[in-house]
């Protein structure tokens, strides 16, 4: 055992130490995965802009322009009516929210309008008339609950209505008297759920799975050149044996890409805020698996052609090929269903059904449980022909 982990120690720091394997190893993945996560990742949506044309000026307008200034996703400008219709009609905005001259005395006489100038074309028009609805609802409840007041015979004279109307409204604070609860439902079952990762979640775990395996390809590359080198026959003259040195070799394999997967993980983590974290069992043996499964294809291919030449041709090809087929470049969910059930002969295909499930749709150890099965069946058929025909002369 001290020998291979020795040899594989050693191919971990020929890689580390040559700066062109550092470039593809480490640098290469993780300029990618930014510029990609940068370009196309999840990112915070920006406010909706509503103008205001505050025409009245009253406690009552200015109410009205309070609580629309309290909904989290709106930016509020207040402008004069005739830019308002200019912003729209530009397209600048897609909603103006107006309380004319004389609405406070609607609301004391209950009959105030609150007006909107929208934009047809505007999907955003329909959020922010929802908000201007509740305001609405509100102030009609504590007109209501005024006039209720007067009609309640009660010695002395009865308060203003303003004074009626701002104890009926202080009953909304700190809680409205009526209120919506809602919660997030996320599918358990998650197999044919149209439910898809987050571009940011998608682009992190599918580099982490393309580049994982170009690496793989990178060290049975080096197992090639060793042996036009003559470097593996050499081996063969110490007291190693064969099973000894490609286990030296597939572990080191292993390593490697064990180092630029959580080099990869982190990089999600910390920049594009992926929640690699949700399940750290679970992605930790999807992952492990993976690679073994990749490592073993290396080590096949490997044994199969015939120079390295063959091989850096071939290896590229097939590691974003596969990525294509197994939904790194964008959800299995959107292609054809021809196409799934081929994403599901590959490895690659399968650690991506299981990282989207763990990371993205946060199904636990429960739903990764098939994937791992699988990769490890993939694993131990390639690394066992892998080793078996590979050629040390």
């Amino acid at each position: 055992m001290r020998r291979i982990l020795a040899i594989g120690w050693l191919n971990v720091q020929q890689i580390v130490r040559n700066p062109a394997e550092l470039v593809g190893v480490l640098i290469l993945p993780i300029a990618l995965t930014l510029v990609f996560g940068s370009a196309f990742g999840a990112s915070e949506a920006a406010p909706l802009t509503v103008l205001a044309v505050d025409e009245d000026a009253t406690s009552y307008s200015e109410q009205v322009v309070d609580l629309l200034a309290e909904e989290p996703s709106f930016e509020i400008v207040e402008v004069e009516r005739d830019e308002a219709e200019r912003r729209i009609r530009e397209g600048e905005a897609s909603v103006a929210v107006v309380l004319g001259d004389g609405f406070g005395d609607d609301v004391e006489r209950g009959d105030a309008v609150i007006e909107l100038l929208r934009d047809p074309a505007s999907d955003n028009a329909f959020a922010i008339a929802a908000v201007a609805q509740g305001i609405a609802t509100r102030m009609s409840g504590n007109v209501a609950a005024a006039y209720a007041l007067e009609q309640i015979p009660l010695p002395g004279s009865p308060a203003p209505f303003s004074d009626r109307y701002a104890s009926a409204d202080a009953l909304w604070e700190p809680e409205p008297p009526v209120d919506v609860s809602g919660e997030t439902v996320i599918a358990s079952e998650v197999r044919g759920d149209t439910e898809m990762a987050p571009n940011n979640t998608q682009y992190s775990t599918g580099f982490t799975v393309m580049f994982i395996m170009f690496v793989t390809f990178g060290g049975a590359a080096g197992i090639l050149e060793e042996r036009e080198q003559g470097t593996l026959r050499r081996l063969l003259v110490t007291p190693t044996t064969q099973t000894t040195i490609v286990s030296g070799k597939i572990f080191g394999i292993v390593m490697t890409a064990l180092i630029q997967a959580g080099i990869l993980v982190g990089v999600g983590v910390l920049l594009f805020r992926v929640p690699w974290g949700r399940d750290p069992i679970a992605v930790s043996l999807l992952l492990l698996a993976y690679i073994l499964s990749v490592t073993g294809l290396a080590v096949l291919m490997s044994s199969l052609v015939r120079s390295r030449d063959q091989f850096s041709g071939l290896g590229p090809l097939m590691s974003v090929g596969l990525a294509m087929l197994g939904g790194s470049f964008w959800p299995i969910e959107i292609v054809s269903p021809l196409m799934q059930t081929i994403a599901k002969l590959t490895p690659t295909g399968w650690a991506m059904i299981g990282l989207t499930d763990v990371v993205a749709r946060n199904q636990g150890l429960e739903a990764a449980l098939v994937p791992i099965a699988v990769l490890l069946g993939f694993a131990v058929v390639s690394l066992g022909l892998g080793a078996k025909l590979l050629k040390f002369e």
